[in-house]
This record gives structure tokens, C-alpha cells and sequence, in this order.
């Protein structure tokens, strides 16, 4: 019976597929080689990644401010505080650009109505800001009271006659209108001192009537565009301000010997009928430093000095828009300080 069972236990195996087949005790078991296994570069351990750095806020942008001096005067100017860079229009006509501190002048035209508004202008290539444009500054502006002259003289100081005389007046024309054209930037502060020591005679904004002496020619009406100083020749002549030499000539055909100084914002100082010259285009001078020595050059009754200001609008390449400013009201400007926002 023993035997029996073995026989069938043989046969079922032998039934089996060879897989699941017994090892046949009688041989001797074969050991199986290792399988050759290719070098493997090392696990990739993943690193702590960084934790997240808060992103920051953009810094807010600077708020619009304006701040300005008043009450100002008609032919004066005004000081105005804004946002450096800032384009600022008066009454809506874009008049001044303010300087890297935030500075700006305003000048003021004789017949300036009252209030003038002083507000942005949007930059060109920035969207209109209804909100920019509704900031506003009104400042007062005071009426004047100019007087009424009547002076007689030769022809030929009330306006040029001969052909030669009328080329020197083209040529010294040329040579204004060319130096006007140049723009600098300012080297000092607002800030103007008086030019030279002598009492005040014809002051700005006098209606004057030329009468001639002769027959010979026609008479003529203008306003004075500047502060007459009288002083003797060979006065010294003072910088009111630092600023460019932008013209220095010895005998322009009206003004005779004279200066232009560019004070930058918009600013000329113009020093009239000296007898001579101590600086030459492209100079730049500090205040008080001396331009020359006064004198009677030019078309004059006598010796004195003539001082004016003028103001062009630096945002404007016509040079028709530029007027003429009061002396001395401008050297009563203080400079507008603004709170921080």
C-alpha cells in the first residue's frame, strides 16, 4: 500500500508543470549564478526646498504736492514746491518744469489776472490723472501801479535812422535772439541780490514817451522792462545771482555793453550800457562776482544802469512767450518749503 501511494504521488508529479516540479532528491541541487547587475548612480536625495520668501510691496509712489509763495505781484513771479521733475502750467497754459528739489518759478505778465492757478500738467507719456489735475494752488495776485514819463531825444535813440545804423540793430537783434535760445541749468538757489550800489531812478513798468528833438523822425510809446540804477561810470557791476554768461557783448545797437546771465529756471539777468566787460559766453559766476563796469553805451541820455529780467518759459520753443520781470520784486522771492506728505 505504501508503495501505492508513492507510485501515484510520482505521477501526479510528473502531471505538474515544470515549474512547480519537485528538485529530484537524488541529484545534487545546482546553485544559480548571481545575475550581473549594472552600477547605478546614487538616489537623488530631495533637498528641503527654501521656504517662501515674502514678495515685497512696491514702494508707494510720492504724493502730488504744490505748494507756493503769495500773495505775488503783477509782473512778479512765483516760487512754487512740487514733485521734482513735475511739469506745472499757470492758468492751464504749462508755464515751468521744477528742478531735481522740487523748485519751480512762475512768471507773472504785467496784466496777470488774480487768482492765478498753478496745477500739474500730465506727463505725455503717462494717462490723464483727473486726480493729479484737480490739485490746485490759487495764489493772490496784487495789482500795480506804474507811472507815466515822457522823454525827449536825438532820433537815433528812439530808433535806428541811418542803414548803418539799422544793420547794427539787426545784427545785435540776431545775437539776443541766438543767446535766449541757449538754456542752462542753475548753479545757486533762487536768490537775487541788487547788481550795484546807487539809488533807483526809472523803474520797471513806466510808460515812456519818446518825443524827438527834431523833425525828423516819429515819436514812439513803450514800457520800461527794467530797474534803472543811478550810478556814475566805471561802477562796479555785480552777478545778482550765480548762473551762465550766455552773452557778452560790448556794443549791441539799444543796449550797448551788456551781459546776459542765465540763472536757469527760465530766469536772464540782464545788465545794460556798461563800459566794460569782464566775462565771455559760457562763464559761470558766482553771486557777487563781477561782470564788468557801468557805463553809457548804447542808446542812453546818460550814464546808468539798466537791469532787467527775463523769464522764458522752458517748456516753450517761442520765444515770442517771453516777458519781461519786475527786479525788484524778484529779489523779495523766498523759496516755498512743503511738509512732508
Amino acid at each position: 500500500m505504501r508503495w501505492a501511494l508513492l507510485a501515484a504521488g510520482l505521477f501526479l508529479a510528473a502531471c505538474t508543470s515544470p515549474a512547480s516540479a519537485a528538485p529530484d532528491p537524488v541529484q545534487t541541487p545546482q546553485v544559480a549564478e548571481a545575475p550581473v547587475v549594472a552600477p547605478q548612480a546614487p538616489p537623488v536625495v530631495a533637498q528641503p526646498s527654501a521656504p517662501p520668501q515674502p514678495s515685497l510691496p512696491a514702494a508707494p509712489p510720492a504724493a502730488d504736492v504744490i505748494s507756493c509763495t503769495g500773495p505775488a505781484t503783477q509782473g512778479g513771479a512765483i516760487l512754487c514746491r512740487a514733485n521734482p521733475g513735475a511739469t506745472l502750467a499757470l492758468d492751464g497754459t504749462p508755464t515751468a518744469l521744477a528742478d531735481s528739489t522740487g523748485l519751480a518759478v512762475i512768471g507773472l505778465r504785467r496784466a496777470q489776472t488774480s487768482p492765478a492757478t498753478i496745477s500739474f500738467v500730465d506727463p505725455l507719456d503717462q494717462p490723464v490723472s483727473y486726480a493729479r489735475r484737480s490739485l490746485k494752488v490759487a495764489v493772490e495776485v496784487l495789482p500795480r501801479t506804474d507811472t507815466v514819463a515822457k522823454l525827449t531825444m536825438e532820433c537815433n535813440k528812439i530808433a535806428a535812422q541811418s542803414s548803418e545804423e539799422k544793420r547794427h540793430a539787426e545784427v545785435s537783434w540776431v545775437k539776443k535772439d541766438n543767446a535766449l535760445k541757449i538754456f542752462s541749468e542753475p548753479v545757486a538757489p533762487v536768490g537775487l541780490v541788487k547788481p550795484a550800489e546807487g539809488a533807483y531812478s526809472s523803474p520797471f513798468g513806466a510808460t515812456r514817451t519818446y518825443v524827438p528833438k527834431t523833425k525828423d523822425c516819429e515819436g514812439s510809446t513803450s514800457v520800461h522792462n527794467g530797474q534803472d540804477i543811478a550810478i556814475g561810470t566805471g561802477t562796479p557791476i555785480l552777478a545778482p545771482m550765480g548762473g551762465t554768461v550766455i552773452l557778452a557783448d560790448p556794443d549791441l545797437y539799444y543796449e550797448g555793453g551788456c551781459v546776459f546771465l542765465d540763472l536757469g529756471y527760465g530766469l536772464v539777468s540782464v545788465t545794460m550800457h556798461m563800459s566794460r566787460i569782464d566775462v565771455k559766453p559760457g562763464d559761470k559766476v558766482s553771486q557777487g562776482q563781477m561782470l564788468g563796469l557801468s557805463g553809457s553805451t548804447g542808446r542812453v541820455t546818460g550814464p546808468h544802469l539798466h537791469w532787467a529780467i527775463k523769464y522764458r518759459n522752458v517748456l516753450s520753443a517761442d520765444r515770442g512767450t517771453d516777458i519781461w520781470l519786475d527786479p525788484v520784486l524778484m529779489m523779495s522771492l523766498k523759496t516755498p518749503s512743503v511738509a512732508a506728505p
